[in-house]
Formats: structure tokens, sequence, C-alpha cells
């Protein structure tokens, strides 16, 4: 028997089942297991095509005069704002091309996810964003600075690099965010330092990195005042690192 609530409305018991769809049925359920509820399903994949594009797969991209000419002669048609992105391989051929949005003559509403869904798909490794502004003045506007960075630090997370971002005018006028320094260029890997290395000045063969114990013919040498710069090995000009280390070493001499 079914029950009611306070307000006299009926309560689904047991025995009775929901009529909302989509929901997955089980013990307790308020919803039949035969709905026959119809649910979203992809299948993806990559397909590669012949190339019909205006630039050849050996051309590499460095900079933005690489993308600029051929940019202005895909965009040379397009009467309205339209934002997009050139495709680059890991060694930064040009692999496609996408324009994913088309607005007005003095807007266009723009997000990075379709940039990025698209350079994912087709295994880019970074991306050369473009925005045409039909005035023909190609100065960025607050706007495009601000989504330069959504599209980099949202594009990082994915492991999708841009690479620059092109505001495109009157041609041959563009300008370039990278090169203008609103989007800063990658960082150099740093530089691992090289530690200081001493060698016995009579054996070679006899060799100390700085770390654990100080072999005995070091710090006889050390005892009797010499500088642990005189048994530096050749090319290892880590002068104020090797200084540290021998304050550190008479230190822990006096100590002991």
């Amino acid at each position: 028997m079914a029950r009611r609530n306070h307000a006299g409305r009926r309560l689904p018991g047991d025995n009775e089942t929901s009529s909302c769809p989509g929901e997955p049925a089980g013990p307790g359920s308020l919803v039949p297991a035969d709905t026959g509820a119809a649910y979203s399903r992809f299948s993806l994949s990559l397909v590669r095509q012949p190339p019909e594009v205006p630039y050849t797969g050996n051309q590499v991209v460095k900079g933005p005069a690489d993308v600029v000419p051929f940019l202005h002669r895909l965009l040379a048609l397009e009467p309205y704002e339209c934002l997009g992105a050139l495709l680059l391989s890991v060694r930064d051929h040009p692999i496609g091309h996408t324009i994913p949005f088309r607005g007005t003559i003095s807007s266009c509403r723009v997000e990075p996810r379709p940039l990025l869904v698209t350079a994912l798909l087709t295994n880019a490794v970074s991306l050369v964003a473009f925005h045409l502004h039909p005035s023909g003045d190609p100065t960025p506007s607050p706007e495009d600075l601000e989504f330069a960075k959504r599209l980099r630090l949202a594009g990082g997370v994915v492991g999708i690099g841009l690479k620059d971002f092109v505001i495109l005018g009157e041609a041959p006028a563009y300008w370039s965010l990278w090169k203008g320094g609103a989007i800063a260029s990658p960082s150099p890997s740093r530089r691992r330092t090289r530690k200081p290395k001493y060698r016995h000045p009579d054996d070679p063969t006899q060799t100390w990195a700085g770390t654990g114990f100080m072999p005995v013919w070091l710090r006889e040498e050390v005892e009797d005042g010499a500088s642990l710069e005189d048994f530096l090995v050749d090319g290892a000009r880590v002068t104020a690192a090797a200084a540290r280390q021998e304050r550190e070493v008479r230190e822990r001499m006096r100590e002991g």
C-alpha cells in the first residue's frame, strides 16, 4: 500500500518506481531497469589526411615571420573577427590549423577549450594562436592579452605549449605577443652547477669530488696549510664553491 506524507502526497514504496529516466536501477531504486534511456557514446580516432593546406610539411616555425604570410592568405576573405590556431609538431612543423571562433565586425567570444581539444586530437605539441582584427589595426586589446594568458595556463596543464599569439591586421601588419614580450619565452633549461673536483698532484688516479670522507693525502696537505683550490681539476672553475667547501672542511677539522 502506498505511503503518504503529511501533505497527503503519495511517496514511492518498495513496489513503486519513479518515471524519471536516465538513472540506473538497483535495489530500492526509484527508476525501472528497462527505461531505455539514451546515453551519448563516442568513438574517436586520428586519421592522417593527405596535405591539402598551403604550407609544407618540412617548414619549421621559428617565429611569427614564418606563419604570418600563410595566415594573411588564409584569412584574406574573412570579413569578421575570427580566432584559431596553427598546430605544430614536436619539431615545430605545422601539421594543421583550426578556426573554431568567428564573431562580428568588432567582437568574438572565445575560450581555450576548442583549441586545446583539437591540438590533443591531432597530436600537436604546441600551437600558434591567431586573431584577426578586421579593422586592420593589429594592436592587441586587453581581452587579447587576457585570453593569451588563459590559453597558456590551460595548455600548460595538458602539455600543449603556446608558442605565440599573433594579432593580424591589414596585410602585412601583425602583432606578435611573444615578440612584444607579452608571452614569456620558454625558460632555458637550468645548467647543472659543476662541483669542484680535486686531484692528487702526483697521482691523477687519486681524486676527490668533495663528498664523503676526505682522502688522507688531501687532509695532510690541508693540515700543512695548503688550499683546496691548489688541487682543483682543470676546467672546474667553481672557485666560490671551492672556497665555501674549503671553509666547511676546515671547520669540520677544527671540530674533530
